[in-house]
């Protein structure tokens, strides 16, 4: 599924959450598969909570959904991409240039 942004704010708001390498490898790396926190934090050698902010960035522009499924050690967060491809137009028929 993809995502098709022409709106001047949501562009904006979903470039600033993309502007950070680690939450683009995060919608890279969910794309290919669902994962864990652990299983992020371990691909990109980072601390958890340095990966569950990201994901609450990611989550609250709807970029990814977060399920929770029943561990070895209790409950853990599985992340899934909300989209295989994310399309920014920049010229829609509501851009302010035109007339």
């Amino acid at each position: 599924m993809e995502l098709v942004i022409d709106d001047p704010e949501k562009i904006y708001e979903i470039s600033k959450a993309l502007s950070t390498m680690t939450r683009i490898n995060i919608l890279q790396l969910v794309s290919i598969m669902p994962m864990s926190i652990s299983e992020l934090t371990e691909k990109l050698n980072m601390s958890k909570g340095n990966i569950s902010s990201h994901i609450s960035e990611l989550e609250n522009l709807g970029l990814v959904e977060v399920e929770y499924q029943n561990g070895i050690k209790g409950i853990k967060k599985i992340i899934k991409a909300k989209y295989d491809k994310i399309i920014i137009v920049l010229k829609s028929s509501n851009s302010p240039n035109e007339a």
